[in-house]
């Protein structure tokens, strides 16, 4: 630890007296100086200001001095190490790199400087800074890190004067010759002055900063809020859709049984029929039989004798017409379930129009007309439902999408609707190659022909295809093809 402190020595150099702190004391801005030090830098100060001397912030009134107890702890362990006399090496120095300051005082390959002394206008490197630090009269040099020391290109002094006439650095002799009669001050004024400026700058940038913060906290807020309404939204929905496929299993089962139990009952109501028709069937059989033998008899006499009681036997009485009641017609419970089918579709798709009304299209989005649409407001081309493509340009209500089929198609946004990647895989684009009349080999999706019956065209066969009368823009290219090919 004590050698670490040791190659870390001069960070513990007070700026002013540029030796180790005595009663080290920190002011607001964070920097430390020796408790005298401080004092005295701030007695002398022609403008009575509380400054300080590194970054140069002034302060409204002169801060506490406080003891800075950790720091004062360091600086006692590194003495005690420097009296015992046993310092460790200095630290390995190395070559300067491209880039870097150079030792003015290295002869055998330039080391990199360490610090810049702007009294003696050199860089230094370890070595050849300790002088700095040993003899007294160099103590009081100021030490700055290392930097390349500018001078005045006519003089060779120091930019010590600042020339607001021309806005730029000039030596003490500048002032003399070239830039006599210019508004001409010190570089530490001017640096003031400017410093002043940047701290105003400093104080916009940080509002702005607060202001920037505020607006991206602003919108992780309210997206996170969104984030939120939208899995409510999910989970209300899955909730809702779940309900409503159980009232649905459970109407269903309700119907089904209804009809199944009025199918049996039904059943044994044809059941009683039946049995009663097969007993009178089997009762007029064996009068038949009887019949047939007493026509066959040879004797006369019997047979006049028999005649009445055989052409009109006892117990055969006329029996009554054995019809069935009328059946419930199943015809119409299929009827009312495709009825309740389509409008619930119907509700269903209006529902979901309005529900995602307000769901943003932009730019890239993959989209296709809703199925509600029939009737577009713009022609279509060759696409149909079932046509995906991809939005190129939104203009207020208007919007042109790049369909496979049409690459410049132009429709209203209000009859469009987003095609996530579940939308898309269950749309049908099996297709099938036809045989026509006026087109070989002609290519269309399935969804979009039909069985052609007999009744159709007396020339068509049972397994010929027509196109569906209703499509009106296929999919694909018909070529020549009409609806009734």
């Amino acid at each position: 630890m004590a050698e670490s402190l040791f190659r870390d020595r001069d960070q513990y150099n007070c700026s002013v007296c540029l030796d180790l702190m005595t009663d080290p004391v920190t002011i607001p801005c964070g920097h430390s100086y020796c408790r005298s030090c401080i004092k005295h830098y701030w007695d002398r100060d022609e403008s009575r200001r509380a400054r300080c001397p590194q970054c140069r912030q002034d302060f409204p009134t002169t801060p506490a001095l406080n003891k800075n107890t950790m720091l004062a702890e360091i600086l006692e362990m590194l003495r005690n190490t420097t009296l015992q006399g046993s310092p460790p090496s200095p630290p390995a120095q190395r070559s300067a790199q491209h880039g870097e300051v150079e030792c003015d005082f290295c002869t055998d390959g330039k080391l990199r400087a360490v610090r810049s002394c702007q009294e003696c206008r050199a860089s230094y490197c370890e070595t050849h800074l300790q002088p700095h630090y040993d003899f007294p009269a160099l103590r009081k040099h100021k030490l700055v890190v290392a930097t390349e020391i500018l001078t005045c290109p006519g003089h060779d002094k120091l930019l010590e004067a600042f020339c607001r006439t021309d806005n730029t650095l000039i030596c003490m002799s500048c002032v003399m010759d070239e830039h006599k009669g210019h508004d001409t001050v010190s570089s530490a004024a001017e640096r003031d002055e400017k410093q002043i400026i940047l701290q105003e700058y400093k104080s916009t940038l940080v509002e702005k900063h607060g202001e920037k913060l505020k607006e991206f906290y602003d919108l992780l807020n309210t997206f996170e809020a969104h984030e939120q309404s939208a899995q409510q939204a999910v989970e209300d929905t899955e909730l809702a859709f779940t309900s409503l496929i159980t009232f649905l299993e459970k109407s269903c089962s309700e119907v089904t049984e209804k009809i199944r139990a009025q199918v049996e009952m039904d059943r044994n109501r044809v059941a009683d029929l039946q049995e009663q028709l097969e007993l009178e069937i089997t009762m007029l059989m064996g009068q038949e039989e009887l019949t047939d033998k007493f026509l066959q008899t040879e004797d006369n006499v019997y047979f006049l004798q028999n005649f009445e009681s055989m052409a009109s036997p006892s117990g055969d009485e006329e029996s009554p017409a054995r019809t069935l009641e009328p059946l419930v017609s199943f015809s119409d419970v299929s009827n009312m379930v495709s009825e309740f089918k389509e409008k619930l579709e119907i509700f269903s798709t209006q529902t979901m129009d309005n529900m995602f009304a307000n769901f943003h299209i932009g730019v890239g989005d993959r989209v296709r007309v809703k199925s509600s649409v029939n009737t577009p407001t713009f022609q279509w081309g060759p696409i149909t439902h079932q046509s995906v493509g991809v939005v190129m340009s939104i203009s207020e209500e208007t919007v042109i999408v790049a369909f496979p089929e049409h690459e410049n198609w132009k429709g209203l946004l209000s009859e469009m609707e987003r095609v996530t990647a579940a939308d898309e895989s269950a749309i049908s684009d099996e297709t099938g190659i036809v045989d026509v009349l006026e087109h070989k080999n002609w290519d269309g999706p399935l969804s979009e022909v039909e069985s052609a019956a007999a009744s159709d065209e007396s020339e068509t066969s049972a397994h010929q295809r027509k196109v569906t009368p209703y499509v009106k823009y296929i999919k694909r290219n018909w070529g020549k093809v009409l609806g009734k090919k």
